[in-house]
Order: structure tokens, then C-alpha cells, then sequence
């Protein structure tokens, strides 16, 4: 019976209890009437188990004989004879066609077990055990071969294991993202497991460790940047990740253990490796030094510093020492001595390239945009040349790009131009009646980073450069401002109701405004002395007091101080209406240049007047 149970809710002798896995049986050297299973059906009894009865094992049982199952193997069909009477017919009793060594038949619910004489087969059984086309005559060698399914507990194995490796290839993965996979050294040391920072933090520790051990006719322990060494450990950090940026990456390391050793990124400059070689040597002892070319004081123009036979220590195999050192990350030590040797850099050799380099300085450089020029200065053009002194061969020299980019943008910033944005004056029936600001188109030089090339370029092969900015337009708006109507006859053309203070340097008055109506005065006022004149412009009332000490200076200089002045409204700098208690009389000049009123006259302007309301100054 295809159930883990018998009607009676007793178990078979030999099947698998519930709580364990099923063994699915073979159906080699079974007669065809004997159940089978596919792989689909066996896996949905390994996940839900379940009892059934007799009646549903059998409905069970021709369903699924019925039933088409999906892997299949074509093999020969095995001979048998009739049966003899009394022989039996379970197939425990057939003798096996397969290899001796072949799989053993496992007990099962899907095995009858032998009938005990004078039992009876189970119903549920019978008809396929008794099937005439299972015990008909034997087959003939014309018979066409039968198919046999292969073991479905194969593959079902299959398809567990799958799920098995994915699951597990899924965790391993998650485990190890953006962690070093296993397998993984740097200079010999497992970073396995760790994260980015963490490997830096442990590359950049190392290294700042170590050191190269100095010994023979000098001593000394220099660190890694006494001699010029640079270990990146982000380039490292990045190359340990990318060992498993993908899913295969981190996979392939399973199988590639002790191939993983990552090298350490670093780099030498011999150069500073020769100075520290040269700073070894005992000062009493001439020490040998190339030439070099260097920029003068003036910064126009370069020069050389002479070269000299002497004393001298192996900076090459320094610096090969020290280059191990970066890459094992783990300190080295090594033997010097101390050699009389001539320069490497003769005198002559650095004049050529100082020589060139003061004749690229002579190349004129200027740009034009309209009727405006921008010409490179000497000292402009001598900061953009880039000279490489080297321990062992002559300068050389290039053109900061940069540099030259740097300057082309300053100067295009200066040709450029903003906008300037018109401002006319309406009347209430859309008529111009005046323009205060004339619109003004704005231009962008659109060309810099060529004319920069074009420079680096030309400087480069020692000629001159002549070219020009290019620009686009940038057209400028119009702002139209209602104006009252009759305000286009006064000083100031105030839009409908606005608050403004005329303020009339010619015959010495105040007068408020709202609009293009008197709201106030004329008031007179005593405005700035000839030294001390008060200012003319527009502007705008931007700080009060209701009392002030002023202070400032008189026309010669002195200080002056002036208490407890009162109702102060200040219109730009320094420059305010102010109440003068001290003056018996107004309608003349002689302030330090403010606007001496009456005190309840400054009061009334202290109180009408807002924050932003405009004070036009004239004569």
C-alpha cells in the first residue's frame, strides 16, 4: 500500500516510521501491476506525509498507474515463465534479473511482503498481481523492448541536493558580501572574513611598522617614508573585494584555497630615496650630488644648482630594499657602503633643460575676446612649467595643464559678463514714461578648456600662443514698474501709495511722500557742512533708534561725541535724520552729515517711515 499505515492504523513491518525519511524503492525485477512513483509525487510525501485508508489507497494506486511518470529508461524486457501452480505470484518470489551486486531491494510500503500460506492476497493488490498481461507467455526475441523508469530515489537524491547547494551556496555568499572570501592573503596574512576598512586598518598598520634595517659603513632604521615608500592600502583593500564581487568569484574560492595571496600596492620615489641615502653620509665627507634645475627667486626665470663628485652610497639597492619591504610588508635590512662616485646629473646636462625651460617662459601667450586682451605674465607662465628632477638621469620638464587651466578660467571669468537687467517706468496706461536702467546683454565664454589645450599645447613645443575667447549671449529682460500718475516729474517715480522722503540738498528741505501726493513738509532741515556734505544717491532706510549716542570725527580730525540723540532713522552708512534739539534754526549747512530736523519733525519721520521705504538725496 502506497501509505505509511494499514486501515487498522498498524504499521508494516519494514516501512519507515513518520518520523523518518522515506526510502523509495527500486521497481527493477518488478512486475508492471507493482505501483510506482514519480519523482514529483515521492518529494510531496517527503513534505507532507499523510495516513490514508484502504478504499483511497487503491483509487490512489489506479490513478496513479495511469498516470504518466517524467524520467524514463528504455531497457530489456526481463524473460519469465509461467508460474506453477502452488509456486506463487508475489514478486518477493520472483528471482531477480539484475547483477548480483546490483542495489538490494529495501522493505517498503511499496513492497508486499511474501503471503503466509493460507493467507489471502490484499484486495487492493490483487488485481495487479494477477494481471494476465503480467503472467502471459514468455516474451519472444521479436518482442518489442519495455521501458523501465529509473530509481525514482535518485532522483529525488538529484533534486535535495540541489536545493541543498543552493541553499547553502546562498548562504555562504550573503556571509561573505563585501567581506574578503576565504583563501584570501595579503603579504602572507589571512584577511579572510574581514571587511574593506578593516583590511586597510590592518594594511595601513603593518606599514607604518615597517622598516629597513641599515647596517655597514652607516646605520640607520628607516621607516617606509624616510625612503620614499608609499603603500596604498585602499588599491590593495580594493583588489582583496574584488576576489568576490560576484557569486562565482565567491564560489571559486572554495575551490582555489592557498591561491589567493593579493599584492601589496606600493610605490618608490628614487629621488627621495637618493636624499636619504646622501643625508647618511657623515657631514665631514664631501658627498657627491647631481645638478638641478630649480625656478630663481624672481620666479621668472630658472636656474641650476651645480653638481659635485664624492662620497656616495648605493641608493639604487636602497630603494630595492625598500620596495620589499613595502610588498612583504615586513622589515628588511641590508648592507651599505659608503663609495667615492661622480654625479649622475652633470652641470651641463641640467643648463640644456633650464635653458629650454626659460625659452618656453619667453613665448608670448595672449587671448583676445572683442577689444579686450589677456596676456600671460613671466611669472604666470614660469609657475605652469613642471620640472622633474631625478637621482639617476636629467631633468625633465612639462606643462602643468592644470595650471594653465587655472589661469585660462580666471581670465574667462573676467571676460564673461552677467546680464543686466532693464528697468522702465509705466504709466497707468502702459506708456514708457522713463527708463532708469538700460537693459544689457550678459556674455559666457564657451571655449576655455580649448584655448587652455591650445596654450599647454604651444608652450609645450616651445612657440607662442594667439587666440581668442568665444562667447554666448546671454540675452538680458526688461522689468516694467507701474509708476503713479504725475510721479515721472518728480525725483523719485514711486509706484502708486509707496512711501519715499525727498530729500532736496538745494533748498535745504524734507518732504514725504506716498506715491506722487505730499503726505509731509516740506520741512527744513540743516544738512551737511562744505567738509562734511552729506550724500546724494537713492536709498533705503535700514536701522533706527529712538535715542543715540553718536560719535565720530569733526573736519580736522578730532573726535566729537554727541549724547542721547533722538529719533534716529538711518539711510546709509552713517548718514541718518536725526533730531537737533541744540539748533535754534534750520535752512542751511553745517552738519557732519546728517540731516539735522526739528526733534518732533525727526519723530514724525521716525514713525512713518518703515524699514526699506527709499530716501531720495539730491541737489
Amino acid at each position: 500500500m502506497s501509505g505509511n499505515t494499514s486501515p487498522t492504523g498498524a504499521q508494516h513491518q519494514g516501512e519507515a516510521s513518520q518520523s523518518e525519511t522515506p526510502v523509495l524503492s527500486t521497481p527493477y525485477g518488478q512486475p508492471e501491476g507493482v505501483r510506482r512513483q514519480s519523482v514529483f509525487q515521492a518529494a510531496a510525501k517527503v513534505a507532507a506525509p499523510h495516513a490514508h485508508s484502504a478504499n483511497t489507497a487503491a483509487s490512489g494506486m489506479s490513478a496513479e498507474q495511469s498516470s504518466t511518470e517524467e524520467i524514463e529508461a528504455v531497457v530489456p524486457a526481463m524473460t519469465s515463465e509461467p508460474s506453477e501452480p502452488g509456486s506463487g505470484s508475489e514478486p518477493s518470489d520472483q528471482p531477480s534479473t539484475e547483477d548480483a551486486s546490483g542495489t538490494e531491494d529495501t522493505a517498503g510500503a511499496d513492497h508486499p511482503a511474501a503471503a503466509d500460506p493460507g493467507t489471502a492476497v490484499s484486495p487492493a493488490l490483487s488485481p495487479a498481481l494477477t494481471s494476465p498481461d503480467a503472467e502471459s507467455s514468455p516474451s519472444s526475441p521479436d518482442e518489442p523492448r519495455r521501458r523501465r523508469r529509473w530509481p525514482l530515489g535518485v532522483a529525488a537524491a538529484a533534486l535535495i541536493l540541489l536545493g541543498v547547494v543552493g541553499a547553502g551556496g546562498y548562504a555562504y555568499a550573503a556571509h561573505y558580501d563585501g567581506r574578503a572570501v576565504p583563501g584570501t592573503t595579503v603579504a602572507g596574512t589571512d584577511v579572510s572574513g574581514k571587511s574593506r576598512q578593516e583590511v586597510v586598518a590592518a594594511i595601513e598598520e603593518r606599514a607604518k611598522s615597517t622598516k629597513v634595517d641599515i647596517s655597514g659603513d652607516v646605520t640607520a632604521s628607516a621607516s617606509l617614508a624616510d625612503l620614499g615608500t608609499t603603500v596604498d592600502a585602499q588599491a590593495t583593500a580594493d583588489a582583496v573585494m574584488a576576489r568576490g564581487d560576484t557569486l562565482g568569484e565567491k564560489l571559486r574560492a572554495l575551490v582555489s584555497q592557498g591561491k589567493g595571496e593579493v599584492p601589496v600596492v606600493s610605490t618608490t620615489d628614487k629621488t627621495k630615496v637618493s636624499s636619504y641615502a646622501t643625508s647618511l653620509i657623515p657631514e665631514d665627507r664631501a658627498k657627491a650630488h647631481n645638478a638641478t634645475v630649480v625656478l630663481g627667486d624672481d620666479g621668472t626665470a630658472f636656474t641650476i644648482t651645480s653638481s659635485s663628485t664624492g662620497s656616495s652610497l648605493d641608493a639604487d639597492a636602497l630603494a630595492q630594499a625598500a620596495q620589499k619591504a613595502a610588498t612583504s610588508l615586513d622589515s628588511s635590512s641590508i648592507s651599505l657602503k659608503i663609495t667615492n662616485a661622480d654625479p649622475k646629473v652633470s652641470d651641463s646636462d641640467a643648463q640644456k633643460v633650464a635653458d629650454k625651460a626659460n625659452s618656453w617662459v619667453s613665448q608670448d601667450v595672449t587671448i583676445t575676446m572683442g577689444e579686450d586682451s589677456y596676456t600671460a605674465e613671466d611669472t604666470d607662465k614660469a609657475s605652469w612649467i613642471k620640472v622633474t628632477n631625478s637621482a639617476d638621469s636629467a631633468p625633465t620638464i612639462a606643462v602643468d595643464s592644470a595650471k594653465v587651466s587655472q589661469w585660462v578660467k580666471t581670465q574667462a571669468e573676467e571676460a564673461s559678463s552677467k546680464p543686466v537687467t532693464g528697468e522702465r517706468n509705466v504709466n497707468a496706461s502702459g506708456q514708457v514714461v522713463s527708463t532708469p536702467t538700460e537693459a544689457k546683454d550678459g556674455k559666457t565664454v564657451n571655449n576655455a578648456d580649448a584655448v587652455s589645450t591650445a596654450i599647454t599645447q604651444s608652450l609645450g613645443s616651445n612657440k607662442a600662443y594667439s587666440g581668442s575667447f568665444e562667447a554666448t549671449t546671454v540675452k538680458a529682460e526688461w522689468k516694467e514698474r507701474t509708476i503713479a500718475n504725475g510721479a515721472e516729474k518728480l525725483p523719485y517715480q514711486a509706484a502708486p501709495g509707496e512711501k519715499w522722503v525727498d530729500l532736496n540738498l538745494s533748498n535745504k528741505t524734507v518732504t514725504a511722500y506716498e506715491g506722487a501726493t505730499v503726505v509731509h513738509g516740506p520741512v527744513s532741515i540743516v544738512d551737511g557742512a562744505t567738509d562734511t556734505p552729506t550724500v546724494t544717491g537713492t536709498y533705503k532706510v535700514y536701522l533706527q533708534y529712538e535715542s543715540q549716542t553718536m560719535r565720530g570725527e569733526n573736519a580736522d580730525g578730532s573726535p566729537y561725541v554727541a549724547e542721547d540723540v533722538p529719533w534716529v532713522s538711518y539711510f546709509y552708512s552713517g548718514y541718518a535724520f536725526h533730531g537737533a534739539g541744540w539748533r535754534s534754526s534750520f535752512g542751511y549747512s553745517g552738519s557732519h552729515g546728517c540731516v539735522n530736523m526739528p526733534v518732533s519733525e525727526a519723530q514724525w519721520i521716525y514713525n512713518w517711515a518703515d524699514t526699506n521705504t527709499v530716501v531720495q538725496s539730491h541737489y
